[in-house]
């Protein structure tokens, strides 16, 4: 079936409304915000880092989204992200209140939604407050830094019904939804493989000795509940490459790609299941400081396809990070620069298909339509976000099957039912992270 560019672009909006995303979540939100289409809507940043992407996501174009609170436990970060701001979006900012405890933040009542993106083992315990404080929530990927904590929040939505959407912003980037309507096509025919990779060196990392936490950073707030350790430059700053916090390129970029996978998939009619065993492989220089690995391999097994995740060091498709669905009839390549369609051939070596590329800007905006998606929820009092829990969580509970099994070194099948590993003990000692004292994991 032949396709071309022009036709997609054109119907690339409707796609919108075609992944199935809003069936994922049902009920209205319970005690959020009670805006009307016209009013403001107010909202707080927790964690100053990559936060501030996501803030600035939500402000762009939007001059009704105002900002009125930022909290992190580095006050030099805080003071500085907070004076940018004020410079950039002075009229959404005039109200902003800065604070080093995220629990002052949401005693705020002002305040409508917040964006958590601190370090992955804080997500559970702030998104179960901010819940409970009646709070809009926006969290960042991985959305927790265990399997235990991913289901604990499905949980939580359960009962809250809260105003959620995760930061898999991908899924509303242009360059993926024109994709999808393509996959939509029928044009690659059969798909039996989906490869999805990030490159980076797999230079050892520098030992870095223990130190005292500057004067500006609560280090104390920064552990929270993860296990007490001395303070160290490369854990603090690095933190996704130590298991405490984070779990590598696995969960920061993976989680990523395995959504962007079956949001294709859902367009290729294939529903979101959990695999039927994951295998992952991968290498970690001996000498460098971090834990995670800094080249991995995961094979997510299905009955009629596989899943392959690739932390590697060369491209892939002469692209340094993207997803392709490999299909009989064609390969579709995508990342965050657009798409590109990859006939197979004839014996006679003429193209089944047209080859159809879509090129732009890096990103292109998909922050910012993302962000905006859940400003409007917010505003309109309806649930029906791009990326609901449920679906971040999903994401997040593959990618960390996939390090249990790096860091187990065993096959790994996981019953979603009992929520435990099947006859695997040592993988289920992997499914929950322990909480240091006095921090409790949260109860629904």
């Amino acid at each position: 079936m032949a396709t071309n560019r022009r036709e997609f672009l054109k119907n690339s909006s409707a796609f919108a409304t075609g992944i199935g995303i809003s069936s994922l979540v049902s009920g209205k939100p319970k005690s959020m915000a009670t805006g009307t289409a016209s009013s403001n809507v107010n909202i707080g940043v927790i964690g100053v880092g990559m936060g501030c992407r996501d803030l600035q996501g939500a402000l762009t174009n939007n001059p009704w989204v105002h900002c009125i609170a930022m909290c992190d436990v580095n006050k030099q970060r805080l003071d500085e992200q907070a004076a940018r701001f004020k410079k950039e979006f002075p009229d959404q900012t005039t109200n902003m209140q800065l604070y080093g405890d995220f629990r002052k933040l949401l005693e705020n009542k002002d305040i409508n939604g917040v964006i958590i993106a601190t370090p992955d083992h804080w997500h559970t315990y702030i998104f179960a407050e901010a819940l409970k404080a009646g709070k809009a929530i926006y969290v960042e990927k991985p959305v927790a830094n265990s399997i235990d904590e991913c289901n604990l929040m499905m949980d939580l939505q359960k009962k809250y019904k809260g105003i959620i959407t995760t930061g898999l912003w991908q899924t509303s980037l242009r360059y993926f939804r024109s994709a999808n309507e393509l996959l939509r096509s029928g044009v690659l025919g059969d798909v039996y493989k989906v490869q999805a990779w990030i490159c980076q060196s797999t230079d050892p990392r520098p030992i870095v000795e223990n130190t005292q936490a500057p004067d500006y950073v609560d280090y104390e707030m920064w552990l929270g509940p993860s296990p007490n350790r001395p303070y160290n430059q490369s854990r603090f700053r690095s933190w996704r490459n130590f298991w405490d916090y984070g779990g590598g390129q696995q969960t920061d970029w993976g989680v990523h790609w395995i959504d962007s996978a079956f949001d294709g998939l859902k367009a290729l009619g294939i529903e979101r299941e959990y695999p039927k065993a994951v295998f992952s492989t991968g290498y970690k220089n001996p000498k460098t400081f971090n834990e995670t690995p800094s080249c991995q391999t995961t094979i997510f097994q299905f009955d009629n396809f596989h899943l392959e995740w690739s932390q590697q060091v060369a491209n892939l498709y002469n692209r340094n990070q993207g997803i392709a669905w490999v299909g009989s009839k064609a390969t579709l390549v995508c990342n965050r620069e657009g798409y590109e369609l990859i006939p197979e051939k004839t014996k006679e070596g003429v193209p089944v298909t047209d080859r159809t590329q879509l090129t732009g800007k890096f990103e292109d905006g998909g922050i910012e339509a993302h962000a905006t998606n859940w400003c409007s929820c917010i505003r309109d009092q309806t649930n029906n976000t791009n990326s609901p829990i449920e679906k971040g969580a999903f994401a997040t509970i593959l990618a960390h099957m996939g390090n249990i099994s790096y860091r187990t070194g065993t096959r790994v099948v996981y019953d979603p039912e009992s929520r435990k590993f099947v006859d695997n003990p040592i993988a289920d000692s992997f499914l929950k992270k322990n909480y240091r004292s006095p921090w409790k994991l949260p109860t629904v």
